[in-house]
């Protein structure tokens, strides 16, 4: 029973580590999708500024490709980001699997071992009943 307590500790702490990873993940896709919109709105700015003045409709282009080449790159990480998740998830998946493992089989030995103890009770008390039962008699 020690021994699967042990190993049940072990794989909580590995399944937490596991949940904690992609809590970062999902704050690192959260953050590149927040500068992604930011971009689309900065980019909204500027077409709306080059649209009011002349002069600044010169530089737009060239503001514009490199806003698309960030948000590419953006979509590029949070891409990254996606495939890293889904091989995380299927580890979180594998270490509950494998802690709930532990957990039945531990519920299994304990209660062996709680009918273990009824069984020796029973046997106890039969005894107990028999010598009183003898006692009488005599």
């Amino acid at each position: 029973m020690k021994g699967l307590s042990t190993l049940i500790k072990l794989h909580k702490r590995k399944l937490d580590e596991l949940r904690r990873e992609m809590v970062t993940l999902e704050n690192q896709k959260s953050q590149l999708q927040k500068s992604s919109a930011n971009l689309r709105q900065e980019l909204e700015n500027e077409m709306q500024m080059a649209k009011k003045q002349a002069e600044m409709s010169s530089f737009f282009g060239g503001f514009a490709k490199r806003i698309q080449k960030r948000q590419d790159e953006i979509a590029e990480e949070i891409r990254s980001l996606d495939k890293k998740m889904a091989k995380l998830n299927a580890e979180i998946t594998e270490a509950y699997g494998e802690l709930k493992k532990f957990e039945i089989a531990q519920e299994n030995a304990q209660r062996r071992a709680d009918e273990e103890d009824r069984r020796k009770e029973t046997i106890l008390m039969d005894e107990i009943a028999g010598q009183q039962h003898q006692r009488k008699e005599e």
